[in-house]
């Protein structure tokens, strides 16, 4: 569809250029695959790709799995320590699914990364340097929860450097026979039967 046409353009465009990218729609509408078009087309295709479901995270685990931590860092820690998300993505790109459901601390660690291109490792004492282009995604409506406290503003703007909205597929019925088909032969062949 013609509106589908816009988001790939979009997509080619600014897979390019080294910024940070929010993709936002409603569940189900596709952003991880707009997410991964973008990766693959950029200058760090090569490099490290890190998906992370900020919402499938228990909050008092955020900060060790986002950023790594030293040996002995609390009861239960690996004793070698543990590199984060962010150590493991350095030089490529990491996916910050559901974005919009970071808890205000995480949200202000996340801007520290950002801004300085650093961070410490829970229970570190020294910055660990990083070199991550960040792509999120959101269903939430971040504006309204910038009015109402519950996000940033100063990270939606770090976040939000070129956004990309998938429209809903009630937005592009024309595609509807095109995907009725794409299922149909794919579970035809899952299951081994001749459904139309």
């Amino acid at each position: 569809s013609s509106a589908m046409r816009a988001v790939l353009s979009e997509i080619l465009s600014v897979a390019r250029y080294d910024c940070n990218v929010l993709i936002t729609g409603d569940t189900g509408v596709g952003k991880e695959k707009v997410a991964s078009m973008i990766q693959k087309n950029s200058t760090r295709s090569n490099q490290p790709y890190i998906k992370i479901n900020c919402a499938s995270i228990s909050e008092n685990l955020l900060e060790s799995e986002f950023f790594g931590y030293e040996k002995g860092a609390f009861t239960g820690a690996n004793a070698a320590g543990k590199k984060g998300y962010f150590e493991l993505a350095d030089n490529g790109i990491i996916l910050l699914d559901e974005v919009g459901e970071l808890p205000p601390d995480m949200q202000a660690k996340l801007l520290r990364v950002i801004q300085d291109g650093e961070f410490f490792r829970v229970g570190g004492t020294r910055p660990v340097k990083c070199n991550v282009r960040i792509l999120s995604a959101t269903n939430r409506d971040l504006e309204e929860d910038m009015e109402k406290k519950r996000f940033r503003r100063d990270l939606f703007y770090r976040l939000n450097v070129f956004p990309i909205r998938v429209p809903p597929l009630s937005e592009r019925r024309g595609e509807i026979p095109a995907l009725l088909a794409h299922f149909l032969q794919r579970y035809n062949e899952k299951f081994n039967m001749q459904k139309h």
